[in-house]
């Protein structure tokens, strides 16, 4: 179970979540929202529940927020998604029961591996999130929230998750969504589009490549701007992937840092993206 940095009650081992789901641990605690592994007595499997943090359950933001997630993950099918079995409105938080996926986030991934992901598997991850990413604009949304903690990677798939804020496209509020990860238009609350999505993938796709956050601080000065709640994406552009990774091949690298154009129109769409990445998956 994760170390709690906020004192607030967590379910116990035992506790129903939801008529028909035990709680097993807790997984994480977010700025919103917990999320539990749970035992499904129907299903007679491990399954995974999301609910409203307990100081935030008056919230009607976070409540509509989740309870579009569970709508439209059980609307949604695609393998790179996740799925949702069931959304429980009737209990004190909403709850929406999802699949559970065994393995490490991106992230995580990221963190503990001793060498960066060879070129072939940054391009099958990068082939699997856009083809999730074609579909989602396909069906009218974009999920502005594409990160590596929101990708999960286990036996060669990825499966991207949480699709909280995930909208039709358009203006948005400024700085919906990670603070870091952010495209230019999100942080300035202008409209979003699929290009806000290249720019997640294009994000997420260079820390896998390079180890580092493309927009983490890298000064005093920087640090105390994203203190600030600053989008540092507003301020400088990424570093190029071939200046971190030189030894990958410029034409993979060059097409990510396209993804990171801060102008959205010149950014690739995510078709071509993963039409390109297949060019390279065999190199």
């Amino acid at each position: 179970m994760i170390d709690l940095t906020v004192e607030l009650p967590v379910l116990a081992e035992g506790d129903l979540i939801a008529p028909g789901y035990e709680v097993v641990e807790l997984l994480s605690r977010g700025s919103a929202l917990d999320v539990y592994e749970v035992w499904s007595h129907e299903r007679m499997c491990s399954c995974v529940a999301k609910t409203v943090r307990p100081d935030r359950v008056e919230v009607s933001r976070v409540r509509h927020r989740l309870l579009q997630e569970g709508w439209l993950l059980r609307e949604l099918a695609h393998p790179h998604l996740a799925r949702a079995f069931e959304t429980v409105e009737g209990a004190a938080a909403p709850v929406v029961v999802l699949e559970t996926h065994v393995g490490m986030t991106l992230e995580e991934m990221v963190a503990v591996l001793p060498r960066r992901l060879p070129l072939a598997d940054l391009c099958h991850l990068g082939q699997q999130l856009a083809s999730a990413l074609h579909y989602l604009h396909g069906r009218g949304y974009v999920h502005l929230d594409v990160r590596p903690a929101n990708v999960m990677a286990h036996a060669g798939t990825a499966t991207l998750l949480d699709l909280s804020i995930a909208r039709p496209p358009g203006r948005v509020r400024r700085g919906l969504g990670t603070q870091e990860y952010l495209s230019p238009e999100q942080g300035t609350g202008e409209v979003v589009s699929a290009a806000s999505d290249t720019w997640g993938l294009g994000v997420t796709l260079h820390e896998a490549a390079t180890g580092v956050r493309a927009f983490a601080p890298r000064d005093a000065a920087e640090r105390a701007a994203f203190a600030r709640g600053d989008v540092l994406q507003l301020t400088r552009r990424a570093p190029s992937v071939s200046e971190l990774r030189p030894l990958l091949p410029h034409g993979f690298a060059d097409l990510v840092d396209a993804c990171l154009d801060p102008d959205p129109t010149r950014r690739p769409a995510v078709r071509e993206v993963h039409e390109r990445l297949g060019e390279w998956a065999g190199a």
